[in-house]
């Protein structure tokens, strides 16, 4: 791999229309201090790409191979996922997003803006359109992190043969650091999202799998507004096409709040278990979840909220999002602290005694799926 400066500082022509800022320009707007970006004066040609679309694709998934989707995108390497260059906008979101959502589950005291991120681009700069993805992709990094209120501690961008990739990594910033024997603290600026004295640990606070209990509640929260779709994901990727439209993940603001009170809940102890719904949407994620129990998973009150149809949009859409193993006598809580913030969630299953993943064959009562619908359109939020 090469370090390809010129990617960075070179003003892009993309569809004949020239971008009014380069990708470090772009990029330097998420530092929390300014910083360069330019180096010795020196200047830098264009580079002209062209965007391409994703193709209208006719493939239909098969609803009675769900359990198969589930174990090819269960058995899928993820830490590796080539970077899909028909969706640069979703999919970047959807990485950036997936970092911060996993660190919900560390023992800790710290808010979003307390996090840093560090994003790499290893990419294939030959293929027609791979330029013009790389731009669209650190567009979208700059704009959502800036809307999230995450600095960004650095970048590295190199140009490699093969797929191309985009990783970005999360943790505290390490400024100011000091020892202390709740974890690593440090000390930042008040503001809305930040926190006085934010630690975190690399331990667990809440289990990755189910507890196995008597009683108990899962429960689904999704971290965007956007609707359901298969374009960009695993499931699509695996089966060699595209899968047609992607998801628009475009609600930072809402990103915030899910982020915000699902902290409180696992850091207060309510959340026993808990897992980041991202690669393979959340049939993979509930199928992780399982680990040696059981669970059963119910999805007609979330296919009415969102009035969809489809139940492989939904279990493989890959929306970002959580799921929570809750006490039945923790709900009442979890319910008043996620109406406060005008958080949408839905009950969509419970651990059973028979191991592995099953689906409810029955649908909800008419009240069940009315009410369901209702708290779905109370997370739309104002758009």
């Amino acid at each position: 791999m090469t370090e390809k400066e010129s990617a960075l500082h070179s003003s892009y022509i993309i569809d004949g229309i020239k971008c009014d800022t380069t990708p470090a320009e772009l990029l330097a707007e998420c530092f929390e201090e300014v910083v360069e970006t330019a180096e010795d004066g020196r200047v830098y040609g264009d580079i002209i790409d062209e965007s391409t679309d994703p193709p209208v694709t006719s493939f239909e998934y098969d609803e009675g191979k769900i359990h198969e989707y589930i174990r090819i995108c269960a058995e899928a390497d993820t830490d590796e996922r080539p970077f899909r260059m028909l969706y640069p906008d979703a999919f970047t979101r959807q990485r950036i997003a997936k970092t911060l959502t996993d660190r919900l589950w560390n023992k800790g005291h710290y808010r979003i803006g307390d996090l840093r991120i560090w994003a790499e681009w290893a990419w294939n700069t030959r293929p027609l359109g791979n330029m013009a993805a790389f731009y669209l992709s650190v567009e979208s990094a700059s704009s959502y992190l800036f809307d999230l209120g995450v600095k960004l501690s650095g970048y590295l961008f190199e140009e490699v043969d093969g797929d191309s990739h985009a990783q970005f990594y999360s943790w505290l910033n390490d400024e100011n650091e000091s020892e202390d024997e709740g974890g690593d603290e440090f000390t930042f600026k008040e503001s809305p999202y930040e926190s006085h004295h934010p630690w975190i640990s690399e331990e667990r606070k809440c289990s990755s799998t189910l507890v196995p209990e008597e009683e108990g509640k899962i429960i689904y929260i999704p971290f965007d507004t956007c609707s359901y779709r298969i374009g960009g994901s695993l499931l699509a990727q695996l089966h060699g096409h595209n899968g047609g439209v992607g998801p628009h993940i475009e609600d930072p603001d809402y990103f915030i709040d899910c982020f915000e009170v699902v902290r409180e809940l696992v850091e207060d102890g309510i959340v026993i278990a808990g897992t980041t719904v991202a690669d393979g949407g959340l049939a993979t994620a509930a199928a992780s979840m399982c680990g040696d129990c059981g669970m059963t998973l119910d999805i007609h009150g979330l296919m009415a909220s969102h009035q969809e149809s489809d139940q492989v949009k939904i279990l493989f859409g890959e929306t970002p999002g959580v799921l929570l193993q809750i006490r039945d006598n923790d709900m009442d809580y979890l319910d008043s602290q996620l109406l406060l913030q005008d958080v949408a969630y839905y009950p969509v299953g419970q651990p059973c005694t028979e191991k592995g993943l099953h689906f409810s064959p029955a649908s909800r009562s008419g009240v069940a799926s009315i009410l369901a619908s209702l708290m779905g359109q109370a997370s739309e939020g104002e758009d």
